[in-house]
C-alpha cells in the first residue's frame, strides 16, 4: 500500500560544506561516498516492529564455532564504535534532548532500552550522538569520521518514520516511533553547524536561507508522523515528552503588538500590490501569533517551535525561497523563537544566523520591520 504522505525529503545542500573540506584524507572521502544522502525509500518497515516479534534465525550448527562466525578483528570493529556512541548518549546527548527533569530518566534509561528492541530508534540515538561528538572534537579527521557514522545512522533511522497503519501500533511501536521523530527532528538543526568553518571555498557554503528551507521541509515530514502517536504517548509512559513544563518563567507579552503591526502591513502591501498573496501570510502570521504567545507565557520552545513547520501553507516556504521581503520578515519574527533554544548545542546560533541573512537581503525600509526581532535576539546586525 502506497502511503498518502510523501518520502522525507532529500538533505543535499546539507552536505556540500563538507564535499571540499581539504582536511578529509581519501579515505575518509570514499567511507562517504558509501552514505547514501537522502533517505532511503521506507520497505517493510521492519525498524518499528519489535525484534522480539520478528522470526527467529535458524539456528547454526553445533559443529560451527563461534570463531568462525565472528573474528576477532571483525567483532572488534563491528560494534566498538557504536557502544562508544551508545555510552555517549547514556551519559552526555540524553540531557539535551530533556526538556525538563522529569524527561531525563526517560532519555537516559528507558528511551536506550526500548531501542534494543527497535532498530530505528537505535540508529536514530547513535546518529544523534555521533553529531554531537564530530561538533566536540577539534581533529579533523575525527570529526569527518563521526559524521560519516551520524549520516550513515541517521539514514537507517530515517527507513523507521511510518505513516501508515499506525492505529495497529503497539504502545512500545507508538512510543518508539515518538521518540524516533523527536531525535531525527533535532539532527539536521545541529548538523548544519558542525564544521561550518571549515569549507575550502566560501562560495561553496550553501546560504543559511537555502539550508533552514531543506531543514524545514524535514521538520514538517517528521511533524506530521509525531501528531500520528501524540495522544498514545500522552496517556502513557512517555507521557513528560509532551506534557508542559509548568516551571517555565514568563516574559512580557509583546506578541499582540507584533502581531498586529504585522498584519497592518500585510494589509498595506496587499492595497499597494495586487500580486502579494495576502490570505498566505495571514495564516501564518495566525499560527505565528500561536508560538510568541506561547514562548512569552512560559512555554517550552520545542513544544511549538517544530509544529509551526507543519501548520504554516506549504506555499510561504516558496515565498522565502523567492525571497520576498514580506515573508523574510515574518520569518524573521519566527527566528525569535529558535534563539530561545540556542542553550541547545543542537539548536545553537540558528536563530541570529537567519536574521542575520535577513538583514543582507532586506532594503532599509524593510529592516525597519525586523527591530524587535533583532532587539529580543540581540543580534549584531552591520551598520550601512
Amino acid at each position: 500500500m502506497l502511503s498518502r504522505y510523501p518520502l522525507g525529503p532529500r538533505l543535499t545542500r546539507l552536505d556540500t560544506k563538507f564535499h571540499s573540506t581539504s582536511s578529509v584524507s581519501s579515505a575518509s572521502s570514499m567511507a562517504m561516498s558509501d552514505v547514501s544522502i537522502s533517505p532511503p525509500a521506507p520497505s517493510a518497515m521492519t525498524d518499528l516492529v519489535s525484534t522480539s516479534d520478528q522470526p527467529a534465525p535458524k539456528e547454526e550448527s553445533p559443529s560451527l564455532n563461534a570463531t568462525a562466525l565472528f573474528p576477532p578483528k571483525m567483532e572488534d570493529s563491528l560494534h566498538l564504535q557504536d557502544l562508544e556512541l551508545m555510552m555517549h548518549w547514556c551519559t552526555t546527548t540524553y540531557r539535551s534532548m530533556a526538556r525538563h527533569p522529569a524527561a531525563e530518566g526517560l532519555w537516559q534509561v528507558a528511551i536506550p532500552q526500548l531501542s534494543l528492541r527497535f532498530p530505528a530508534l537505535r540508529h536514530g540515538l547513535l546518529a544523534l550522538s555521533a553529531l554531537q561528538l564530530a561538533q566536540d572534537t577539534s581533529n579533523p579527521e575525527q570529526k569527518w569520521q563521526y559524521l560519516v557514522s551520524a549520516r550513515k545512522h541517521q539514514n537507517h533511522a530515517l527507513t523507521g518514520i511510518q505513516f501508515d497503519d499506525v492505529d495497529e501500533f503497539t504502545t512500545s511501536q507508538c512510543n518508539a516511533s515518538f521518540a524516533l521523530c523527536c531525535v531525527l527532528l533535532v539532527f539536521p538543526f545541529a548538523y548544519c553547524l558542525v564544521d561550518d568553518s571549515d569549507a575550502e571555498d566560501e562560495e561553496e557554503r550553501p546560504e543559511v536561507l537555502d539550508e533552514f528551507l531543506e531543514v524545514f521541509e524535514l521538520t514538517r515530514w517528521l511533524v506530521g508522523a509525531m501528531i500520528l502517536t501524540m495522544d498514545r504517548v500522552a496517556n502513557g509512559e512517555l507521557y513528560p515528552l509532551v506534557r508542559p513544563d509548568p516551571t517555565r518563567p514568563t516574559m512580557p507579552d509583546m506578541s499582540q503588538l507584533v502581531i498586529l503591526a504585522l498584519r497592518r502591513h500585510n494589509a498595506v502591501e496587499a492595497e499597494r500590490d495586487p500580486s502579494h498573496e495576502e490570505d498566505v501570510y495571514d495564516q501564518v502570521l495566525g499560527h505565528l501569533r500561536h508560538c510568541l504567545e506561547q514562548l512569552m507565557g512560559g512555554g517550552e520552545p520545542t513544544d511549538f517551535a517544530f509544529c509551526w513547520a507543519y501548520r504554516i501553507p506549504v506555499r510561504f516556504q516558496d515565498l522565502i525561497r523567492e525571497r520576498q521581503p514580506f515573508a523574510l520578515v515574518v520569518l524573521a519574527h519566527y527566528a525569535v523563537v529558535l534563539h530561545h533554544l540556542h542553550e541547545s548545542w543542537w539548536m545553537g546560533s540558528w536563530g541570529t544566523r537567519i536574521l542575520n541573512e535577513i538583514v543582507d537581503y532586506l532594503d532599509p525600509e524593510w529592516r525597519e520591520l525586523i527591530s524587535w526581532p533583532i532587539d529580543a535576539t540581540g543580534c549584531l546586525v552591520p551598520e550601512d
